[in-house]
């Protein structure tokens, strides 16, 4: 080990590594535990990936649903999970995460002061499809957060590229979702983004950045990178971090958390581990995968379930468009919007492109003849009528599209030789769609059947909310890249208590790891929104329940 030197430079009991809603989960509750704690966080602000995202937590049998009179039996969340797992998730740690989650979220709101609520008829992923899916109450965000209130850490705590600022999904899915943009009140989001007031996942990091560092005083390094970790007699004691240039030694006494994200900015993690020949983020680009590096380094055991239905997104690359100095790729909802579609090269349909359950393993088929990805880009098609009604990323309806992004022509055709796919196949699928559109019922793949699908990427103001045709030119189109979240197939392999697994099968003694730095064996072969911040919430908890006791 690097550490030869004597000497410490700071000290602690339990050291977290990472400021996402996992760092910060093992934080409150180990200061709760009448522990001292030090963060350490690598980017130059706070709050993780759970910053960058939509800030849900998906809880079923949750305190709220109870207040509200939504009657949620356990057994009917635990056949939802066991659903989604499809036969990869550890049984244990599924049960903990089902079990001990509802406690978890209520105990941050009676005595960390995180404001919860529901959102308001936002139905699971497969509702009513699925055993043991609701029409509504599992999914919780926060209230909005006032960032006056994190004091010093209100400009060092991470807004989103991502998602809309100042507002909540309830005002949102009101003002008609995505679709309707044009409708949202702008008044009120400029007065609320002038006041700071935050929502989605921003907001909900700033009530958990505000708990720990501001009300419990937990000290936190920003651009304080950890490279290694720190064994005596078999156990891990610290750790080596890098600050301001220099190595910055950090004791923790009675164990180090790992919390510090996945591995979508690692230059070879996610080809050898999501199984695909390239790779863009939505994360920021100091998620390179450190938790599974430092801890592989000292004997820990990776362990993965399939990558084929997890949560990544497919999306585009706005030129110019960069974050912390790289590319910044948007997730791309736009294929369930009416008049548009997904193609292959072929020029075919292959999915239902507004149920990322569904497209997702589809996009990842393999051809085993012509060993191929078939579907490997998807490209997105839309026409004139989409431009004039709905926006594409950024970009509202009707606006100027860069020609470097996207591809326009007058025929289907020519557009299929611009972007490289079968223009006369093209030509094909656009007629079938459109006369699937008039009778408002698709055939191939039943798009527009989900009421979740409805809301986030349908225009309800139509029959089926998710069909529209392709009939008016011009015609654009674009190909997609892979829009990681940071929800991977691989992590670390942790106990019950949240210990980091060595190879041989034992816990590494003081050491833990909670959310994305850790194998999704809790959740299996499939995803819901809102379970990975669950993840790191129960992890989190769990991790600092234990250092409690050492």
């Amino acid at each position: 080990m690097a550490w030869k030197i004597g000497r410490w430079d700071a000290s602690c009991d339990v050291m977290c590594v990472g400021s996402g809603i996992g760092g910060l989960s093992a934080a409150i509750a180990a200061h709760d535990a009448k522990l001292s704690v030090v963060v350490l966080e690598k980017a130059p602000k706070l709050g993780g990936v759970s910053a960058y995202s939509g800030g849900e937590v998906f809880v079923p049998n949750n305190h709220l649903m109870a207040a509200a009179g939504i009657v949620d039996p356990i057994e009917q969340g635990r056949a939802y999970l066991r659903f989604l797992a499809a036969g990869w998730a550890d049984p244990g740690k599924q049960e903990q995460l089902l079990t001990r989650g509802p406690e978890i979220v209520r105990w941050f709101e009676q005595r960390a002061g995180v404001r919860w609520k529901l959102v308001a008829g936002f139905p699971d992923y497969h509702y009513p499809k699925a055993p043991g899916t609701v029409a509504t109450g599992r999914y919780l965000e926060c209230e909005l957060f006032a960032g006056k209130s994190l004091g010093e850490w209100k400009d060092k705590t991470y807004l989103s590229p991502h998602m809309p600022n100042g507002i909540t999904h309830d005002e949102m899915f009101a003002w008609g979702g995505f679709t309707h943009i044009r409708g949202w009140d702008f008044a009120l989001m400029g007065k609320r983004f002038r006041d700071d007031q935050r929502g989605f996942g921003p907001g909900m990091m700033g009530w958990f950045v505000k708990a720990a560092m501001v009300d419990r005083a937990i000290p936190a390094h920003v651009g304080c990178a950890v490279r290694e970790l720190i064994v005596e007699g078999g156990a891990v004691v610290g750790v080596r971090a890098e600050k301001d240039g220099k190595d910055f030694f950090v004791r923790a006494r009675r164990g180090v958390v790992l919390a510090a994200g996945g591995y979508d900015w690692h230059p070879r993690f996610p080809r050898s581990f999501e199984l695909l020949p390239s790779w863009g983020s939505m994360c920021q680009p100091t998620v390179e995968g450190d938790a599974l590096v430092m801890a592989t380094s000292i004997g820990a055991e990776v362990a993965a379930v399939p990558a084929h239905n997890l949560g990544m997104f497919f999306g585009y690359q706005v030129p110019g468009e960069t974050h912390e100095g790289k590319p910044l790729v948007r997730g791309s909802w736009e294929g369930g919007f009416p008049h548009a579609i997904w193609v292959n090269r072929a020029g075919k349909r292959f999915a239902d492109e507004s149920f990322y359950r569904d497209y997702l393993p589809k996009t990842r088929a393999w051809d085993g003849v012509t060993q191929t990805l078939p579907n490997f880009p998807p490209y997105l098609v839309f026409d004139a009528s989409y431009r004039e009604k709905y926006p594409l990323g950024t970009f509202f309806p009707g606006q100027d599209l860069p020609e470097s992004l996207v591809a326009r022509a007058d025929t289907l055709r020519e557009l299929g030789e611009k972007l490289g796919i079968d223009g006369e196949a093209l030509e094909a699928t656009v007629a079938r769609w459109n006369e699937q559109c008039a009778s408002g019922r698709d055939a191939d793949f039943d798009r527009g059947t989900y009421p979740w699908a409805a809301m986030m990427t349908g225009d309800r103001a139509r029959t089926n909310p998710n069909m529209g045709p392709l009939d008016k030119a011009p015609f654009y189109g674009l190909p997609l890249v892979v829009a990681g979240v940071g929800v991977n197939a691989a992590g670390l392999r942790t106990d019950l208590d949240a210990r980091v697994l060595h190879v041989r099968g034992e816990p590494i003694e003081g050491l833990y790891a909670a959310g994305n730095s850790t194998a999704p064996l809790d959740i299996g072969a499939g995803y819901q929104s809102g379970l990975s911040n669950l993840r790191g919430l129960v992890g989190g908890f769990v991790a600092a329940e234990h250092a409690a006791k050492r």
